[in-house]
């Protein structure tokens, strides 16, 4: 299968697993003590990635690609999960965001964003930071080696056969990090 076929199938499926979340718990769950139901979400988001794409880690030899991402709010601490599009023949280049927000799915930058969530967009997350939950070789915009203890968390449920990655409370304050104020995927 093509790999823009891959990302629609990826897209397709997760366009089935969205109306079943509970926005606002998952919300709750990503910034509490018990992220169990944040866990569950993300989790399910990776599996449907390796099921359509047959494997957990990419390399160039995708051009676009959708992942299963954390987000966090740069200034506010705020975290949520979300879908981020790479390019993954620059680098991993990011070229847009979707953010599972407690109203629901919302698409920085998107042609269809009201006011009210654009708005809720710049005071809860941006600037912001993202990883996600599927490797990708090559990726030097993403900061791994410093990812906050409570992303971590999260994003070690979903490959828990994988070794864990080092927790780091501190937050990375390399202005080359992955912080985004750029456009969303169309």
């Amino acid at each position: 299968m093509a790999n823009k076929d891959l990302q629609t199938v990826y897209i397709e499926q997760l366009n089935y697993l969205l109306p079943t979340v509970d926005f606002p718990k998952l919300d709750k769950s990503c910034n509490s003590g018990d992220d169990s139901y944040a866990k569950e979400i993300l989790k399910r988001m990776h599996d449907i990635f390796t099921d359509v794409y047959g494997m957990d880690c990419l390399d160039s030899s995708y051009e676009f690609v959708a992942l299963p991402a954390v987000i966090r709010g740069r200034n506010t601490g705020h975290i949520g999960l979300g879908i981020v599009t790479l390019d993954l023949e620059s680098s991993g280049e990011h070229w847009g965001t979707f953010f599972l927000t407690p109203k629901g799915v919302i698409e920085q930058g998107g042609e269809h964003i009201s006011a009210a969530e654009s708005k809720y967009l710049s005071t809860v997350y941006i600037p912001y930071e993202y990883w996600y939950t599927v490797p990708v070789e090559g990726d030097i915009h993403v900061d791994f080696d410093n990812v906050p203890w409570r992303v971590q968390d999260l994003l070690n449920h979903c490959s828990p056969e994988q070794p864990e990655m080092e927790k780091d409370g501190q937050q990375a304050d390399d202005p080359t990090s992955n912080q985004q104020n750029g456009p969303a995927m169309n």
